[in-house]
C-alpha cells in the first residue's frame, strides 16, 4: 500500500512510461489556451467595473480618498487570483464545489497503481497534484486549477486500461495549463455574477414595494371614503412609499441600462466562446492520451458514455448547444479515431 504525504497522493516513480511509449511534454501556449487565457483577461478587465467603484467608496470612508482605495482594490483583487491556484485553497474549493474526499486505504489500493502508471507514462510526477474521489454516481473525472485531479467512486469500477485512460486525459488538460486558464476565468467572474444577484434582489424588493403600493392604495381610498383625517395621513404614506419606489426604480433602470445590460452582453458572448474554447480543450485532452497510445481505450470509455442513459447529455440546440462545456461523444470518438490513424506506427 503506497504511502501519502499530507493532500499529495503517490510518490514519485521513474517517468519511464511503457516500452515504446514517449512522455508527452507540455506543449506550452497552445491556441486553446490562448483564447481561453484571452477569455480570463476580459473577465478580469469587466470586474474592474464592480471592484473599482466599491474600493473607491471604501477609500472615501477608511482612508479619506476615494482613487486610492480604488487602485488598492484592483491591485487586491487582481493578485487575489494567484492564491486560487495554492494547492490547499484549489483543495478548499473543490470540497465546497464538488462532494470530493480522500481515498479510503481498499480505493487508494486499487487507484494507486492505475494512477502510477498513467504520471509515468505521462511524464508527470504523481507528488505534484493532489488526488480526490469524488461521490458522484457516474462514470468522471475533472481537473481543476494547477495540481488536482479527482475521479468518480463509479470510475474506480472500470478496468486498469480505461481508468488509465481516463485519468490521461485530466493530466493532458493540466499538461495545457486549461484548468488554471478555467479557475481563473471563474474566480474573475465572481463580482460580475454578485452585481447579477444584487440586481435580481433589488427587483425583487421593487416588485413587492409596488404590491405593497397598491395594497396600500385600495386602503387608503376605502378609509378617506369615511374619515378625511385618516385618508389625509394614507396619502401622506402613500407619497412617502412612491417617492421610495420613484427612488428604487431609477436606480435599477440606471443601473441596468448603464452598467448591467452592456456588462450582460459582454459575458455572455464570452461564456459562448468559453464554451467553445472548452469544447476544444476536450479534444486537446482527448489527443493528449491518444498520443500516449491510450485511444483505443479512451474509444471505449467514449463508447461507454454514448450508450449509457446516465451519461447522454440532454439534446441541445440554438444558444444551449453554443453553451455546452463538452461536445458529443461521437464526435470526440471521431476525433480520436483520425488522431490514431494520423500516428505513426510503432
Amino acid at each position: 500500500m503506497a504511502t501519502y504525504q499530507d493532500d499529495v497522493e503517490g510518490g514519485c516513480p521513474e517517468a519511464g512510461g511503457r516500452p515504446g511509449q514517449v512522455a508527452a511534454p507540455s506543449r506550452g501556449l497552445t491556441s486553446t489556451l490562448a483564447g481561453m487565457l484571452a477569455i480570463v483577461a476580459l473577465t478580469w478587465l469587466l470586474s474592474l467595473v464592480v471592484v473599482a467603484p466599491i474600493g473607491f467608496g471604501l477609500g472615501l470612508l477608511a482612508l479619506h480618498d476615494g482613487l486610492v482605495g480604488a487602485v488598492i482594490a484592483v491591485i487586491a483583487w487582481s493578485g487575489s487570483a494567484g492564491l486560487v491556484l495554492l494547492r490547499p485553497v484549489e483543495a478548499r474549493f473543490a470540497r465546497l464545489l464538488f462532494r470530493v474526499r480522500r481515498p479510503s486505504a481498499a480505493e487508494l489500493e486499487r487507484l494507486d497503481p492505475v494512477w502510477r502508471r498513467a504520471c509515468a507514462r505521462s511524464g508527470d510526477d504523481p507528488a505534484a497534484y493532489t488526488l480526490r474521489i469524488e461521490e458522484h454516481h457516474v462514470v468522471n473525472a475533472f481537473a481543476l486549477g494547477g495540481h488536482f485531479v479527482a475521479v468518480t467512486r463509479m470510475a474506480l469500477d472500470l478496468p486498469d486500461d480505461l481508468l488509465e485512460a481516463v485519468i490521461a486525459h485530466e493530466l493532458g488538460h493540466h499538461h495545457d495549463r486549461h484548468p488554471i486558464a478555467a479557475m481563473l476565468g471563474w474566480w474573475y467572474l465572481v463580482p460580475l455574477e454578485a452585481l447579477g444577484w444584487c440586481l435580481r434582489r433589488v427587483r425583487a424588493a421593487t416588485a413587492a414595494m409596488a404590491r405593497t403600493y397598491s395594497s396600500l392604495r385600495r386602503r387608503a381610498g376605502y378609509i378617506s371614503a369615511g374619515r378625511a383625517a385618516g385618508g389625509a395621513l394614507g396619502v401622506v404614506g402613500l407619497l412617502l412609499l412612491a417617492g421610495a419606489l420613484v427612488v428604487v426604480g431609477v436606480l435599477l433602470l440606471v443601473a441596468l441600462c448603464a452598467l448591467w445590460l452592456p456588462l450582460w452582453l459582454v459575458t455572455s458572448a464570452s461564456k459562448i466562446l468559453s464554451a467553445a474554447l472548452s469544447r476544444a480543450a476536450e479534444f486537446a485532452a482527448d489527443r493528449h492520451a491518444t498520443a500516449l497510445g491510450y485511444g483505443a481505450s479512451l474509444t471505449r470509455v467514449l463508447e461507454l458514455f454514448l450508450h449509457d442513459g446516465r451519461h447522454r447529455p440532454p439534446r441541445r440546440r440554438g444558444v444551449t448547444a453554443l453553451l455546452a462545456s463538452h461536445p458529443p461523444f461521437q464526435a470526440r470518438i471521431h476525433a480520436i479515431q483520425r488522431s490514431e490513424a494520423a500516428r505513426p506506427p510503432g
